[in-house]
């Protein structure tokens, strides 16, 4: 495995972050140590950003958005996510899950300190076997940034597609080229898979997130 490049950015202007609890939690932080005990495992400034800017730039006016989330973990991207749709002014609900009881109980306190649990739905339980019960709807955007491993993301996808709008987008973190040749090829090698097999269009953003950094979003072609 690769040692991964950390591209995530400590000393900026937090007034940029676009939720206030998720402000006094990064400021002043300095490193990983830091990151991890303050916002868990989330991608970070600019990656919050740049969720938050994508949802803004394609939540639908007159229609339900209903996005979903694998890998809530304690939840900040939950907090960026789920405030753009409140920032939109537009109808919609965040679905996301998370594995780890603590880290669901953690998540749970997070987001309604944040003011926005009205908009959050929380589940515990493994992505996979959860995922059926949360898609009963058109999907405008699903975050997958749960379990890694190559054939869970892709597996994720699967179930996630059949439900996407037209226009709708997936967001995966962690998109870096860590594995060495013989190991399992992670959150890239997926990406690999979806693309052979789903076609769509497909931009990255290298330059986000934190161990392992990269951001992609993937979109059907017929858009």
């Amino acid at each position: 495995m690769k040692k991964p490049i950390i591209y995530r950015l400590t000393n900026y202007d937090y007034s940029l972050l676009p939720n206030e609890f998720l402000r006094a939690r990064e400021r002043g932080a300095q490193g990983p140590a830091d990151w991890t005990t303050r916002t868990g495992y989330s991608p970070g400034y600019p990656a919050w950003n740049l969720l938050y800017y994508t949802l803004l730039c394609s939540l639908k006016p007159d229609e339900f958005n209903l996005l979903i989330e694998t890998g809530t973990n304690i939840g900040s991207s939950s907090i960026v996510l789920a405030q753009a749709l409140r920032d939109s002014g537009r109808p919609g609900l965040l679905r996301t899950v998370e594995l780890e009881p603590d880290n669901h109980e953690c998540a749970r306190a997070n987001v309604k300190a944040a003011g926005l649990d009205d908009l959050i739905e929380l589940i515990c339980g493994d992505s996979i076997a959860c995922l059926p019960g949360m898609l009963d709807g058109p999907v405008q955007i699903a975050f997958l940034d749960g379990n890694h491993l190559e054939d869970h993301v892709a597996r994720e996808f699967e179930l996630v597609y059949p439900y996407l709008t037209a226009d709708g987008l997936v967001i995966f973190d962690n998109t870096y080229e860590i594995a060495d040749a013989g190991e399992d090829q992670r959150v890239h090698g997926a990406l690999k898979q979806i693309q052979r097999r789903f076609g769509g269009n497909l931009v990255s953003f290298p330059i986000a997130s934190w161990y392992t950094p990269g951001i992609a979003i993937w979109q059907s072609k017929s858009v």
